[in-house]
């Protein structure tokens, strides 16, 4: 659940954050020197020059320069699976701008959790932000002092104290109740299940009981669409702004009002409280179902988890790692920097590949497998440093005990197709577009 940050399907649009699409500079025409002599005309006073045919003529080789792996990768290719992209990346270009975001990308675990610890070479206050363009003025969209201030004025709500009672007593009802309305032949267990959890724990941190959690979904994938929309299509700009008009009037009215001790104003509030529906609703989101997914698709580690109830919350943290629901952070260098042996220049925008570091051959083992035991330490699904995630505690909570209650309810769960019929897409916001599941097995 991170409020720290193309398109899919129609039906879902989309793991946090991406201020993406900076400006485009064009490369700088080198000024003749001073006191240069000027170009000679071909001949005097402009006659045509008298050269027998092929006399003396020299024919210019042309240099090709080799494509870069980052010129080569297209939007649609980390749309479709990033992760052969990324993995070519971290192997031979860790560091590397691609035109088609025209940002820079990250990849390796090292090189990114240096980006996230040195504000004062990779600033969050990118200028022009796209997330400020589509959000407003947010805390993800800042540093410092000003960063400070937003983020604790929302921080108590996602606290384990405000809301563990709610994790541990209302969660497994509502978990239960969707459970009861299943439909025995199949359900997509994306809108029957994984999305009313996502935004009723939102709905439950905030206060925010005047819209349905169908509504808050629906303008959650139009936020989302104006996050992704990488490409500026004006459609999915305009489904946007209709997404941020609507919710902005529903968090005016009920969630402003619960936040005014904060001291913060009614604009930074809505901004805020967007940013938490892009993360803190895509996250658990796709968490939930990913995690459902990866689990039925090894049947042995479902069958572990049963055995050791312990081995639910390593399931779910595992998928994190595995497949973050949430690609990026995204920088901007505030000077000239060298990472990785490449030079990167003051003002470029940049992509901390979270996704990538969580497969990274240097820091995991066989990191392209799902792996119910592995002991390796913590992933960056939820951020690190100053931008780690608001609601990393409510995110991961909720994913583990909707997961497991899901299992425990419906021990012949099993998918409707085999695991690679499940289409999974998407590269910021990373989920399946559809999970059916048949409840009986």
């Amino acid at each position: 659940m991170r409020t720290d940050r193309a398109r899919r399907s129609v039906g879902f649009v989309l793991h946090h954050e991406r201020s993406h699409l900076g400006h485009r500079t064009a490369r700088p025409v080198a000024p003749q020197r001073r006191g240069a002599a000027a170009p000679r005309s071909a001949t005097k006073r402009h006659e045509a020059p008298r050269v027998a045919p092929g006399a003396g003529v020299r024919r210019r080789r042309r240099t090709i320069r080799a494509m870069t792996i980052g010129e080569s990768i297209t939007l649609a290719e980390l749309e479709l699976d990033p992760y052969p992209a990324l993995a070519r990346l971290r192997a031979d270009e860790p560091v590397a701008h691609v035109p088609d975001l025209d940002m820079w990308l990250v990849t390796r675990w090292d090189d990114v959790v240096l980006v996230h610890d040195r504000p004062d070479l990779f600033t969050s206050a990118t200028e022009p932000s796209w997330l400020n363009t589509v959000l407003g003025t947010n805390m993800l969209g800042s540093d410092g002092a000003e960063h400070r201030r937003l983020k604790d004025a929302l921080q108590p709500s996602f606290t384990p104290t405000a809301t563990g009672r709610w994790v541990a007593e209302r969660l497994p009802v509502i978990c239960d109740e969707l459970i009861d309305a299943f439909d025995p032949a199949g359900v997509d267990l994306m809108t029957a299940y994984a999305e009313p959890i996502a935004v009723r724990a939102l709905q439950d941190a905030l206060g925010w009981d005047n819209a349905s959690w169908q509504e808050i979904g629906e303008w959650t994938r139009g936020v989302c669409t104006g996050l992704a929309n990488f490409a500026n299509d004006p459609e999915l700009a305009t489904i946007a702004a209709a997404a941020n008009e609507q919710s902005g009037a529903s968090i005016r009215e009920r969630v402003a009002p619960n936040l005014a001790h904060t001291g913060l104003s009614a604009d930074e509030i809505v901004n805020n409280v967007r940013l938490c529906m892009s993360g803190g609703i895509n996250e658990p989101r796709d968490g939930i179902a990913l995690a459902v997914w990866a689990l039925l698709s090894h049947p042995a580690a479902v069958a572990a988890c049963r055995a050791d109830e312990s081995l639910w919350r390593n399931a779910c943290e595992e998928l994190f790692r595995w497949i973050s629901p949430v690609a990026t952070s995204t920088r901007q260098t505030t000077t000239e920097v060298e990472v990785a042996g490449t030079t990167i220049p003051a003002g470029a925008l940049v992509a901390a590949v979270i996704s990538s570091a969580n497969r990274d051959e240097r820091r995991w083992t066989d990191p392209d497998r799902y792996d119910l035991h592995r002991r390796e330490g913590t992933h960056l699904a939820f951020s690190t440093g100053a931008h780690v995630c608001l609601g990393a505690w409510l995110g991961r909570s909720t994913v583990r005990v909707a997961v497991q209650r899901l299992f425990d309810r419906l021990p012949d769960l099993d998918l409707a197709g085999s695991p690679e019929a499940v289409e999974i897409r998407g590269f910021e916001f990373r989920g399946p577009v559809r999970l059916d599941v048949r409840p009986t097995g």
